[in-house]
């Protein structure tokens, strides 16, 4: 997979699922937070996900950029 690495993969797939935060999704792909917040941002800096503030969270969704870009990567 020449385009992206595994675990960024993982975590496109994890929130298209559903919306989550960047704690909870390191639990679920077990990866050290710093890693999934690192991912995070280098996903949001290509337009991959956003993040929305809810109550105290920040919680990460795709873009629709992801959506398509994750559908190609299937």
């Amino acid at each position: 997979m020449g385009i992206i690495g595994k675990t960024k993969k993982q975590i496109l797939e994890e929130i298209n699922k559903r919306p989550v935060h960047g704690y909870l999704l390191a639990i679920n792909l077990g990866i050290p937070f710093s890693t999934a917040y690192e991912h995070l941002k280098d996903l949001q800096e290509h337009n991959l996900v956003e993040q929305k503030v809810s109550g105290r969270k920040k919680l990460y969704y795709l873009t629709d950029n992801g959506k398509m870009f994750l559908k190609l990567l299937k």
